[in-house]
């Protein structure tokens, strides 16, 4: 299709053709075979067009939300906000709780870090600076060998 037809294509079938157009499409064969199908289709699209305004029948939205009700996928999180899920969740947690907090109090103290720093500390007959006191101790955390 040309540019003239391309340009004027709305307008013509709108019923409002410019003369450029017309020109175009009594020198043109092709173009006037493409503009023939368009008033075809458009004749189709004006006969298929209705003039009054419809109102769907009655119960059709109430059938349209539940058809969308019915269609929808379901999401993960649905699972966990069921009662009986979220009791059963519940009571896990809460079992899972008490047993950290047995056996955290009554599990055996570790005096490791107590035995480290008293093993074999060297003898200190002057004064030691701090930064020297500090090295002493990565030292001793370091070499530590348990027991």
């Amino acid at each position: 299709m040309h540019a003239p037809i391309e340009d004027g294509l709305e307008g013509y079938l709108a019923g409002k053709p410019d003369s450029e157009f017309v020109k175009h499409l009594g020198e043109c064969a092709e173009c006037r075979q493409t503009v023939a199908l368009f008033e075809d289709q458009a004749n189709m699209i004006r006969a298929i067009r209705v003039d009054e305004q419809m109102e769907p029948g009655p119960g059709f939205y109430a059938r349209v939300m539940g058809r969308i009700e019915q269609e929808k996928s379901a999401s993960i999180w649905s699972v966990f906000l069921e009662p009986l899920f979220a009791r059963r969740l519940m009571y896990a947690t809460a079992t899972l709780t008490l047993l950290l907090g047995i056996f955290l109090f009554t599990s055996p103290k570790d005096d490791v870090a107590e035995q480290m720093l008293s093993h074999d500390l060297p003898p200190s007959t002057e004064l030691v600076d701090a930064d020297q006191d500090r090295n002493t101790v990565f030292v001793q955390f370091a070499t530590y060998q348990g027991e």
